[in-house]
Formats: C-alpha cells, structure tokens, sequence
C-alpha cells in the first residue's frame, strides 16, 4: 500500500473503526486510542496490507486491541468502564425534547443489555448490526468458521432479546 492507499483507508475506515471501540470499549477517549494506534499499525505494516484488504484487516486490529484492553481491565492495570461517555455521543438526528428522553432510555437499556453479553457476543453484534459489516469479514476478523460464527450470532441475537425483553423493551 502506498501513501496515497493509506490516506484512502484512513479516511474511509477511521469512523467506523472509531465507533465501534467506542461501543465495544465503553469510552470514547480509550476508543480514540485504539483507533489511533491501529492506523499507526497500518502505516506500519504497509509494506504487507493490500489496500482491498485494510478494511478487515484494521477491523481485526482494532478488536484485537480492544481485547487487549479487556484483559488490562480484568487484571486491574486499566480504566473502568465509561458506558456515560457513550450515552452522551450525539445523536444523528435532532430529536425534540421528548423523543430525546425516550432515545436516551433506550440507550441505556440498550447499553445494558451490550453489558450483558459476553465480550464474544457484543463484539459480533455490534460488527453485523452497528457496522453492517457482511459475514464473511466478520468470520476473517474474529477468525471464527462460518459456520460457527451464524450460530454463535443467532445464539447472541437471542441472549440480546432476552435481556431487552427482561428490561421492558418488547419487539
């Protein structure tokens, strides 16, 4: 990949990456971080990444540094969860005051119910549903077979409706 290859890849991958460590992660500073650190790993390795190829490939990166987080979380040498920072974010659109409250409820039961899940699980919701990213680049990113991958996805669309369901969301 060369400079020009990478500029491209930067400017069309660096929200998306971005929103979902910050999804994943909780916080939107660590998320930054991340999204950061997985370009510099791009610019890096340019010499070896096809730029067809930058998009699964700093996917893979940035969940590989997301779960390296978790594992400095979990042995206490990293931050707490920050799930108000990202119920903050901003909206797309301008709701008025009173959809406002309602898409904030929302966002918290939702926040919650991600909390739930397993770190498996809402990593793979969040790339299919939040991402709309296709199956195949999902199984790449996870290096999960296909196979496993749908059912593990099925297996977590169904934990996630449980847990809306217990929250007072109905389909």
């Amino acid at each position: 990949m060369d400079r020009n290859g990478f500029i491209q890849a930067v400017r069309e991958h660096k929200d998306r990456l971005h929103s979902y460590a910050a999804w994943v992660l909780h916080d939107v500073d660590e998320a930054t971080d991340v999204t950061q650190e997985a370009l510099v790993r791009l610019w890096q390795n340019r010499d070896r990444v096809r730029a067809p190829a930058a998009r699964t490939w700093l996917l893979r990166t940035v969940h590989r540094l997301c779960l390296d987080r978790f594992r400095r979380r979990r042995n206490g040498s990293g931050g707490s969860l920050n799930s108000q920072a990202v119920l903050s974010m901003p909206a797309d659109a301008t709701p008025t005051p009173e959809q406002w409250a309602v898409l904030q409820d929302l966002r918290v039961t939702m926040a919650r119910a991600l909390g739930s899940l397993s770190d498996r699980d809402r990593t793979m919701l969040l790339m299919r549903e939040t991402q709309g990213m296709p199956y195949e680049e999902i199984s790449d990113v996870m290096e999960m077979p296909m196979g496993t991958l749908k059912a593990a996805l099925h297996r977590a669309r169904q934990r996630l409706r449980r847990a809306l369901t217990a929250a007072g969301v109905h389909p």
